[in-house]
């Protein structure tokens, strides 16, 4: 078993089914690439994204009934972002303490914010799996009550694409005009923000909506910077 795993499972009254699926989660892929018989977190990961979506946003529409949908979309994104997620697997939780990587992977944990967010999310659907979805959804709320507040307090300033659609009052096109490592745990997307054409700002992502976020944030800051 991977060192520090059962400590990990007993903080969240975890009485495992299945250990294997926990092992899986914390696995890098350069690690399964040495170790053929231990799979990566790869397809975890993929359902762990579905089933935290399924959670915030079913709890944002129960507890603001007064909100809409463009108004829940943004605080779920909030919630559910790569900073967020990386900072229970880093600071919260310890999970990033637990990760498998292959003996050359292990020199560049410092590039390894985005595989934080991952491991978080394949945790997620490793406790699906194997508790269910009740058990998961408690979970996840257990997690999220106690920053809940916080986190959506400072909503507007968080989000930097309504800030720059505030300020600009035009139509913003967020365009992917690069994407690499696909297929791959590195895959990064590059994506401009443009009004009729011209290129405001410039993000990269794990993702394309963590990219444009990050482009919005770049416009903001060159706008500031004038």
């Amino acid at each position: 078993m991977i060192e520090g795993l059962q400590e990990i499972l007993a903080r969240f009254g975890i009485q495992t089914k299945d250990i294997a699926l926990y092992e899986m989660a914390f696995t890098h892929a350069s690690y399964s690439n040495e170790h053929k018989e231990c799979p990566s977190y790869d397809r975890l990961e993929f359902l762990g994204d579905a089933v935290l979506d399924m959670v915030i946003s079913s709890t944002l529409y129960r507890r603001f009934p007064q909100c809409n949908s463009g108004q829940l979309s943004k605080m779920c994104a909030l919630l559910v972002e790569g900073k967020t997620l990386t900072s229970f697997s880093e600071k919260r939780f310890g999970f990033a303490n637990l990760v498998r990587y292959s003996v050359g992977e292990k020199g560049n944990t410092r590039f390894h914010k985005h595989i934080n967010e991952d491991i978080f999310e394949a945790f997620v659907g490793a406790v699906y799996l194997d508790q269910g979805f009740p058990f998961v959804e408690r979970l996840l709320l257990d997690i999220y009550d106690p920053i809940l507040p916080d986190l959506l307090k400072d909503l507007k300033d968080s989000d930097p694409k309504t800030r720059l659609q505030e300020i600009l009052s035009s139509n913003i096109d967020y365009v992917c005009v690069e994407q690499t490592g696909l297929n791959s745990p590195d895959v990064c997307y590059l994506v401009e923000a443009r009004v009729q054409g011209t290129v405001l700002g410039i993000g990269r992502g794990h993702n394309t909506k963590e990219a444009e976020m990050m482009a919005a944030r770049d416009a903001l800051a060159k706008r500031v910077g004038k």
